[in-house]
């Protein structure tokens, strides 16, 4: 009886496809979750555009470059000579025609003690042959002569502190000292060239009332620009601060190479943390909007058809929304069709459909 039971059991357990079942089991599994994954909301950023509101200004190029002092020199000294004091260090501020260095001069300090020794003595010479003349001990000739060594010692004299002079380095103009390129006991010499490539230069003063923005503009943009014409200014060193500015001048001439010309901009909201060699960027404002205008990214706009369209968030579903493409700026495309509290896609997913469920990822 027992042995009848355990081979039916075992006919069973031969015949049914248990193995059938749980791969049928799987499958409606990988289904379920398929279809689940499917139909689950599609994780996207959004954004909103940019809006300009009406009479504030279209920026219409931006260029990067550098803050420059339009007047700024490279002091070195007239001739040569050994740095006997200076007066300076970086950042001094000083004023025009302030003594700045003096260069070691004992040999022209001597000359100039005996030219004066000489002219005192002529001068007195002088003064006693006036009378003898008028008292007819002495002749006209010998007084013409002493005038003469007179005239010709006071230019001697003249001269020599000249020398003298040259051996003074004073300030041209106020301004702050930005490099010190020498030290006392240091031989100094007239630059050969001007600027920072001065050999044996004294010391680089730029007057910082003179700061301005130099920028390359690329050719293509350049009549976009005209001198007056209002810019942004932002300074890497001093964000978010936003400067006013205006284009002083458009160099009238190309560099070959980059293909840009040279545009400066003076800086009209003076900031005491402005130094030369800061980075900028500059943003050239164009006429003001006459009413209130939308601005999306170049990459948030899909083309279809050889229409525009862009990718929205509306009640929780994807929508391809069409616009028309007004005009173009350095920020980006100026479209219509948006209103200002649209919900723009941010790089939607391929294969992304009109009315797909979404989420938005929190920001």
């Amino acid at each position: 009886m027992a042995d009848g039971q355990a081979s039916k059991k075992s006919v069973i357990k031969k015949r049914f496809p248990w193995g059938w079942v749980v791969l049928g089991m799987i499958a409606v599994a990988v289904l379920g979750m398929g279809m689940a994954r499917k139909n689950a909301p599609i994780q996207v950023s959004t954004n909103s555009p940019t809006v300009y509101k009406a009479g504030q200004r279209n920026p219409l190029v931006t260029a990067s470059g550098y803050i420059v002092a339009r007047t700024r020199a490279t002091l070195s000294s007239k001739v040569l000579g050994r740095i006997e004091w200076l007066g300076i260090q970086e950042g001094s501020r000083v004023q025009k025609d302030q003594v700045i260095a003096r260069l070691e001069a004992p040999d022209l300090v001597a000359a100039r003690n005996s030219v004066a020794s000489q002219l005192a003595q002529t001068e007195l010479d002088l003064e006693r042959s006036k009378k003898l003349v008028k008292e007819g001990i002495s002749d006209q000739a010998s007084l013409d002569r002493l005038v003469n060594l007179q005239k010709q010692q006071a230019a001697q004299l003249k001269y020599q502190d000249a020398l003298l002079e040259s051996m003074v380095l004073r300030a041209p103009f106020a301004g702050v000292v930005t490099q010190k390129l020498s030290e006392v006991g240091e031989t100094v010499a007239p630059g050969s060239a001007g600027g920072a490539n001065a050999i044996n230069a004294v010391a680089v003063l730029a007057d910082f009332n003179t700061l301005e923005v130099e920028v390359e503009v690329n050719e293509a943009s350049i009549s976009k620009l005209k001198k007056a014409m209002p810019v942004e200014i932002r300074v890497d060193a001093l964000e978010p601060k936003v400067l006013k500015g205006q284009v002083r001048e458009i160099y009238p001439s190309s560099n070959r190479q980059k293909a840009v010309i040279i545009v400066r901009v003076v800086i009209q909201d003076r900031d005491s943390a402005l130094v030369p060699d800061m980075g900028a960027k500059v943003t050239f404002l164009g006429e003001p909007y006459a009413q209130d205008a939308i601005i999306i990214g170049r990459e948030q706009v899909v083309k279809r058809d050889g229409h525009s369209f862009v990718w929205a968030a509306e009640n929780g579903l994807a929508a391809l929304k069409p616009i028309a493409v007004l005009a173009e700026n350095p920020i980006g495309l100026e479209v219509s069709g948006l209103t200002t509290t649209t919900q723009l896609i941010v790089a939607p997913p391929e294969g992304l459909k009109p009315e797909a469920k979404i989420t938005v990822k929190a920001k």
